[in-house]
């Protein structure tokens, strides 16, 4: 057996699992503990992230690429949602001067 057999071999569905949960652990760790926009926005992009990790490798396992296209549909309107979060955090901070998530409660009514 050859380095190309294992490279190219069927994935490990276990180990892409244990991948997909750690870096959600890391994800609601950071978000948790954040307090800042940025790092708040950081932690729920790994959160997405170790989901749509997840659901590629599954499709890969199975031999399927719905899921594949899927996760390029998840990751553009992930895009979107940023840019959005962070021009609401840019004008919060001009106005205000601070990148608090304390700060951010000035949205509500």
């Amino acid at each position: 057996m050859n380095l190309n057999d294992i490279i190219s071999g069927p994935m490990n569905l276990g180990a892409i699992e244990f991948l997909s949960i750690a870096l959600l652990s890391i994800g609601i760790y950071s978000f948790l503990s954040s307090r800042t926009v940025i790092k708040a926005l950081i932690s729920v992009e790994i959160m997405v992230n170790a989901g749509l990790i997840n659901l590629i490798g599954a499709s890969s396992y199975y031999g399927d690429t719905s899921g594949a296209n899927m996760t390029l549909f998840i990751l553009v309107i992930s895009a979107a949602e940023t840019v959005v979060a962070i021009s609401l955090f840019v004008a919060v901070f001009r106005s205000k001067g601070s990148a608090s998530l304390d700060v951010m409660k000035l949205l509500r009514w």
